[in-house]
């Protein structure tokens, strides 16, 4: 019975507190990020609200977890409860080290101008004349500026202003080329797919050991606590990726049978179109990667597509192949249009401010 009841409150929590933040998280952020200002004169590039408040609100919630020890048994506190005050101590620093995260890298534009503020919270200045060079991560959703003296500053594309900072950099004639300059290969596409969840999960799994950490040296928590840190890096970074690799898994398999059905080499085929990164639109092929699954059709293996549809496991339509083989694709709806586009209509060149507003589209 026990376990049933426990089974259930981990439903309820994720069904009435985590799905319901995250959805407010996101709808907030995509309504900050389209009410921001649209000069590309005057504007800051910068996390929006939803997340630092989140984050804020954990950390009070954290040292809530602290003074309720104080009030339930006074100033008298067990080793429990001496144990539990600490935790909230750790829980809400680690709380305050992600809110820092999102807070403080930022990027303020003052006519010619550019100050970047990174994480520690450093100011740099200069202006667009001396930015050489641009990168736009599609997956790890992020802007990078580029000095002779290399790097100068790297904003998230979630941040509000992000377009018109893409915006600004095309008319100062700066190009903003693909921050993903590998050979496309099924591997490179797997890896590029599953590369933001594995830092996500990576990162968990350093913030929960440092609580541990913190535990054993503050609240007097057994010092063979600690070898739960190994596990957390091994479940969290390997276990979980791994796990996640049944995502991009079908678009490879899909890949696999164009290979067998219409005899060639994804890798080859790649290299004779110069394909590099995690994206591809002519003639004969569509690639993309939309919400960790892999997108990858050549157009002589395609018969039709179906309109795009909701279901249970997100936005997905009909692909029905030559052979008369149909498969389910599930991607972000923005991707399956271009994808439906490109069949009907033939290719069209894309301009990085148009992925970066697909990619924010896949975000929420």
């Amino acid at each position: 019975m026990g376990g049933f009841f426990e089974s259930f409150l981990r439903v309820s929590m994720i069904v009435l507190i985590v799905g319901p933040v995250t959805a407010w998280v996101a709808r907030v952020g995509a309504k900050e990020r389209g009410d921001a200002n649209e000069s590309t004169e005057r504007f800051t590039v910068c996390m929006p609200r939803a997340p630092r408040l989140l984050m804020a609100g954990c950390a009070i919630a954290f040292e809530v977890i602290m003074l309720v020890p104080y009030i339930w048994q006074g100033l008298s506190l067990g080793i429990w409860d001496h144990q539990l005050v600490w935790l909230g101590h750790g829980l809400a620093l680690a709380a305050l080290a992600v809110l820092a995260l999102f807070s403080m890298p930022r990027i303020d534009v003052d006519g010619e101008e550019i100050s970047a503020r990174n994480i520690v919270g450093m100011r740099r200045r200069t202006t667009f004349d001396h930015i050489t060079a641009a990168t736009l991560h599609t997956q790890m959703v992020s802007i990078a500026l580029y000095t002779e003296q290399g790097k100068f500053s790297s904003v998230s594309l979630e941040g509000v202003c992000s377009s018109n900072l893409l915006i600004r950099l095309a008319e100062e004639g700066i190009e903003v080329a693909d921050a993903v300059q590998a050979p496309m290969t099924k591997a490179s596409l797997c890896w590029a797919a599953i590369k933001p969840l594995t830092i996500v999960f990576l990162g968990m799994a350093a913030v929960f050991s440092l609580v541990l950490i913190f535990m054993v040296v503050f609240a007097n928590v057994g010092i063979a606590v600690l070898a739960m840190v190994p596990f957390l890096f091994i479940l969290l970074g390997a276990v979980l990726p791994l796990c996640m690799l049944s995502m991009p898994l079908r678009g490879v398999l899909l890949i696999g049978r164009q290979e067998r059905e219409l005899g060639f080499c994804f890798a080859r085929e790649m290299a004779a179109h110069g394909a590099t990164g995690t994206e591809l639109e002519d003639e004969d092929w569509f690639v993309s990667i939309s919400n960790a699954r892999i997108v990858a059709f050549r157009r002589d293996y395609i018969k039709k597509i179906s309109a795009v549809e909701d279901s249970d496991s997100g936005n997905r339509c009909m692909l029905t192949a030559k052979s008369g083989r149909k498969h389910k694709v599930y991607a972000a709806g923005s991707t399956l249009d271009d994808l439906r586009t490109w069949f009907r209509r033939g290719a069209r060149k894309r301009t990085m401010t148009e992925r970066a507003q697909d990619a924010l589209e896949t975000i929420g």
